[in-house]
């Protein structure tokens, strides 16, 4: 029996009667050793003969320390010092008391960086598993297949605020677009609609499958990162429903794909590394993307579909701030991988070499959109548009690359090797 130490004083105590540790007690005494701090006592009380034999070996396990015992008529009464991490299974004690700053508007992601939640590591430990980031795991647990386990490989200063945009901007393709409000067009310009639905839609199954693919390979700990390209990947899913959805719903139907076009999209699905995918995927192809979809809001035969294009265009525009912004980190935190990301242009513009150039599908239905019917002078307007589209996109692109720290001359070769497929 461990006796009495008569000059400690219980900060606390518990009358546990006739429970035993397998009946409930351990939980009530975890649950009070919690609300006394590290070094204080707790005093139980105890009717359960049982307890003296089971309560030594239960602190020795939980890191507590078993300080007293007194007998007290028919009950006992213990003493139990609160240890240092209440579980010798647990190297660390887990943060109480933290509170973050909520905003007039409600408690953004990005506020939630407080306590262990704000230390994002430089290198996560794959045993951690599906842990949220601030929880404290117990040693032993297996390894996880992440391969991307270094911050500076994912991450991006403004992607909790983008996957706040992001879940505040959801729309339902469904419902949201007035699909009542399309009347029959001319048969050159539905199709032509069409064309660019299809295609539209293609490349966006590459803007889906490609952060999909890298999702299981981020660790959890990079949380925001992970649930920002939850969000881009419905974006693409719902972009895909609704262009899919655009080219059957007025009378006309999907059209046609080239082997130049899925070989593009071939060789984004075929990157490993998750700074070139995005590098390629996001600055490069949705930041053209950008002008792409500009361009058929402008000229859209019909308001559905300059809707669709618009909504489209905002959701992008996310994953764009996003490539950008993942590139400047990056490059931040090592600037020699600006000539892995050129490298990454080059072996994808030296894949497409043998490929034909841009569908000439999707280039008649730009210049015949842009032009709103095949009379000469309309269809020498938009040609000319077309060209100007090109134009626009390559500029664009090249201010991008600039902005992320290529020199002009770099970001010229770059923006020249992109694939004329835009993505």
């Amino acid at each position: 029996m461990v006796t009495r130490e008569p000059d400690e004083e219980p900060a606390a105590s518990f009358d546990g009667e006739d429970l035993d540790l397998s009946s409930g007690l351990i939980f009530a005494l975890d649950v009070c050793l919690s609300d006394v701090e590290v070094g204080q006592v707790l005093e139980l009380t105890s009717t359960n003969a049982a307890i003296a034999h089971e309560l030594p070996a239960w602190c020795r396990g939980t890191g507590h320390e078993l300080v007293g015992a007194e007998p007290d008529g028919d009950r006992t009464r213990y003493r139990i010092r609160r240890g240092a991490l209440g579980s010798l299974m647990f190297k660390d004690r887990p943060d109480w008391g933290v509170s973050p700053e909520f905003r007039h508007d409600g408690f953004d992601t990005r506020d939630w960086l407080v306590g262990k939640v704000a230390e994002i590591p430089a290198s996560a430990d794959p045993t951690t598993g599906f842990s949220p980031r601030g929880a404290v795991v117990e040693p032993g647990a297996p390894a996880f297949p992440y391969t991307e386990k270094e911050r500076d490989r994912v991450w991006a200063h403004n992607v909790a605020s983008l996957y706040e945009q992001a879940t505040a901007a959801q729309w339902d393709a469904s419902v949201d677009i007035r699909w009542g409000d399309l009347r029959p067009l001319p048969t050159h310009v539905e199709r032509a609609v069409c064309q660019v639905m299809t295609h539209l839609a293609e490349n966006e199954y590459a803007a889906l499958y490609v952060p999909a693919r890298f999702l299981p390979r981020i660790h959890p700990h990079f949380t925001e990162v992970v649930l920002f390209l939850s969000t881009q990947v419905v974006d693409e899913a719902r972009h895909i429903e609704a262009f899919t959805k655009r080219a059957l719903a007025n009378g006309g139907g999907l059209q046609f794909s080239t082997a130049m076009t899925q070989t593009s999209l071939k060789s984004l699905l075929e990157q490993e590394d998750f700074t070139q995918a995005s590098f390629l995927l996001s600055v490069l192809g949705e930041g053209t993307f950008l002008e792409y979809l500009a361009f058929v809001e402008r000229y859209a035969p019909d308001p559905v579909t300059a809707d669709i294009a618009r909504r489209a265009r905002v959701d992008e525009a996310r994953h764009v701030a996003f490539g950008v912004e993942h590139a400047r980190h990056a490059l931040a935190a090592d600037p020699d991988r600006a000539g892995e990301l050129r490298t990454a242009v080059e072996r994808r513009a030296s894949y497409l070499a043998d490929a034909s150039g841009q569908s000439p599908h999707v280039e008649e239905a730009l210049v015949i959109l842009a032009a709103g019917g095949v009379t000469p002078s309309r269809i020498r307007d938009g040609v000319q548009a077309v060209r100007a589209l090109h134009d626009t996109m390559h500029r664009r692109r090249v201010t991008r690359l600039t902005q992320l720290g290529f020199p002009p001359g770099t970001a010229e070769e770059i923006s020249e090797m992109h694939t004329p497929n835009f993505m």
